[in-house]
């Protein structure tokens, strides 16, 4: 090729490349860090009233010679790399043919899925470190020697302004538990509301127990999931935990301000702090009458996109979150299904999908996207491990295909026998507009 037809050959791509719809992803492998003593130097939620870190490093589940973090980063690396072939054309070829064995569509919309990963390493990678959880706190801290407030995997996420983050995570299985896979949750402000009505005598049990949240997650073994959910909303709502009537504030229990952990725009103004030690009515109050949601952050906790991010949808609540984490694992359902089927067309035994853990968890609620957090398999059951070591290429396949599917919607191919089969709706990104990308402006 001439230089003038290389020229215009390149001029041609990079503009075709250019009108290309580019949607952001953030691929999370969870954890990575080491849950080392003592807390105050190597933990995690750094709290800038109290001075100190607030609980323990989460370092993740293991099993024998396996760990969470690097089984979910050997994974999380496969999928990046999948998706990394849609910003070329030649990857786009392959790309395509990996969408083949998910439709019969004889082409599809061209696309370009930019994927950065939250880590590329676990803290055995840097075992002479004086501080191995630097790289992998979910929220910002002080640097030890200059004070300097350093981001957290959710700072960084945000940063990212990404349209959906895909967290990937392990579980460890109780006796009689098959493994499979499961989607974790946070409620939106309206379910939050409501629980701290019911607390104040507002509203009946039954209308949080009748409703599709009520399988709440148990952190206090003697409590029900009513006083779980209950204790979550005085979490959520004033940083707190409540006693087991969930009539008042447990101050012994601190779970922090959590949106002033993060760096972005729902942050508390800069006199916070002075505010939030005065206590009294407002915000900051430790009470459920003295409360009002007042602020940045709680005007988007009660904005109509937070309520499709996390509420209602068409999973039936959950919102655009429980969709995505849905829709992910039942292309994962498929894609293991259809990739590994023997010769005489019969599918190999996949886990279920079990219902979904729900609590106030920090990066559904923190992080500014469609956040797809998936425990993706259970460590300590064999059928699970060995698709995500051995089966790793094409579970990542089967989840880039349903990023895919996220965006631009695919007919779904329906093999006969094939229990499970993809919705392959796309969400409807155009209804948040600018929502995303305007998480880190002033």
């Amino acid at each position: 090729m001439n230089r003038k037809l290389y020229i215009l050959f390149s001029f041609f791509l990079s503009t075709h490349l250019f009108s290309v719809p580019t949607y952001q992803i953030v691929v999370d492998p969870g954890h990575g860090g080491v849950a080392k003593e003592p807390v105050g130097v190597h933990g995690d939620k750094y709290d800038s009233l109290t001075q100190t870190f607030l609980e323990k490093y989460k370092q993740g589940t293991e099993s024998g010679s396996l760990t969470e973090r690097e089984v979910v980063l050997k994974l999380a690396q496969e999928v990046h790399s999948v998706l990394k072939l849609t910003e070329t054309e030649e990857g786009w070829v392959q790309f395509s043919r990996h969408l083949k064995n998910f439709s019969n569509e004889k082409s599809f919309p061209r696309v370009v899925l930019k994927s950065v990963l939250t880590r590329n390493s676990n803290y055995e990678n840097d075992p002479s470190s004086e501080d191995p959880n630097a790289a992998y706190r979910l929220y910002d801290f002080p640097d030890p020697k200059t004070g300097v407030r350093r981001k957290g995997r959710l700072s960084f996420i945000n940063e990212q302004k990404p349209h959906l983050v895909l967290s990937l995570h392990l579980n460890p299985a109780g006796k009689g538990q098959k493994g499979g896979m499961a989607a974790v949750l946070t409620p939106g402000y309206k379910t939050f509301h409501l629980l701290k009505s019911i607390s104040e005598d507002k509203k009946k049990p039954k209308s949080f127990l009748s409703s599709p949240w009520s399988d709440w997650m148990v952190f206090v073994a003697n409590w029900s999931k009513l006083e779980n959910a209950v204790a979550d909303a005085w979490i959520y709502f004033h940083g707190y935990w409540s006693d087991k009537s969930g009539k008042k504030a447990d101050l012994d229990k601190f779970e922090g301000y959590r949106q002033n952990m993060v760096t972005w725009k729902y942050a508390d103004d800069k006199n916070w702090e002075n505010k939030a030690k005065a206590g009294g009515k407002g915000p900051y109050s430790k009470t459920h009458s003295g409360f009002s949601a007042e602020g940045a952050f709680w005007e988007r906790e009660k904005g109509k996109k937070e309520t499709w991010r996390r509420e209602g949808g068409r999973e039936g609540f959950g919102g655009d979150n429980y969709y995505a984490s849905r829709e992910l694992m039942r292309f994962v359902q498929f894609g293991l299904r259809e990739q590994l089927k023997d010769k005489n067309g019969n599918y190999p035994e996949v886990g279920p999908i079990q219902k979904p853990y729900i609590s106030t968890y920090s990066l559904p609620t923190y992080t500014n996207a469609i956040c797809a957090f998936l425990e993706i398999g259970y460590i300590n059951r064999s059928r699970d491990m060995k698709y995500l070591t051995e089966n790793r290429k094409e579970v990542a396949i089967s989840l880039a295909v349903g990023i895919y599917s996220l965006f631009s919607g695919m007919e779904m191919r329906k093999p006969k026998k094939m229990p499970v089969v993809p919705k392959g709706k796309k969400i409807n990104w155009e209804r948040y507009e600018n929502y995303f990308s305007e998480v880190t402006s002033p």
